[in-house]
């Protein structure tokens, strides 16, 4: 790893730490880091498996480090560091997880089930049944719902409409879906 080089060789762990919380100097604290590169890029690469990526995380993590060793106290640097590392590494790929899962949730709720086509009679009880099942919705569900498919809003715009999070709409239209489909299978 020569994207970092290291000029105190002569002063120890602690001593570097010590330096680098008295001083507003980063040479100090880039000397300690570039001790254990090559372990922080390990670690990275070990979760990522993506060369590029590694560093981009070895980078991110220097950013954090420096902020963190002002207001830690640490006793073994080589013991800390890993963990920090490790704590990164997994941050985003937790974040990376829920963004998938935020694209898979969106896909599924915005998928038109068109796939069974019923006769004129048929359609027109299923709607009974839809209305009644509907009727049948906690009320801050079916507002949800109701706003949601039938007036074609945003869960943003429902949010900002009824005062509430993000989060909160998009539950309620979730429950209420589930609600609605078990009640239009037991009808």
């Amino acid at each position: 790893m020569d994207w970092f080089k290291s000029r105190n060789t002569e002063l120890s762990d602690a001593e570097l730490l010590a330096k680098a919380k008295q001083s507003n100097s980063q040479d100090f604290a880039a000397d300690l880091y570039s001790r254990y590169i090559e372990l922080i890029y390990g670690v990275c690469l070990k979760y990522f498996k993506d060369e590029e990526k590694a560093k981009d995380a070895v980078m991110e993590i220097y950013e954090k480090f420096v902020k963190k060793i002002q207001s830690h106290t640490i006793e073994n640097f080589n013991s800390w560091i890993y963990v920090v590392s490790k704590n990164h590494c997994f941050e985003i790929l937790r974040k990376e997880k829920r963004k998938d899962q935020k694209k898979q949730d969106y896909d599924f709720m915005h998928s038109e089930e068109n796939y069974h086509p019923f006769s004129e009679d048929e359609k027109e009880l299923q709607l009974t049944k839809l209305e009644s099942c509907v009727e049948k919705l906690a009320e801050a569900q079916r507002i949800c719902v109701s706003m949601f498919y039938l007036e074609k809003k945003s869960y943003k715009e429902i949010a900002e409409k009824l005062n509430k999070e993000w989060s909160s709409i998009r539950s309620l239209i979730q429950n209420g879906r589930r609600n609605l489909k078990n009640c239009m299978e037991t009808a």
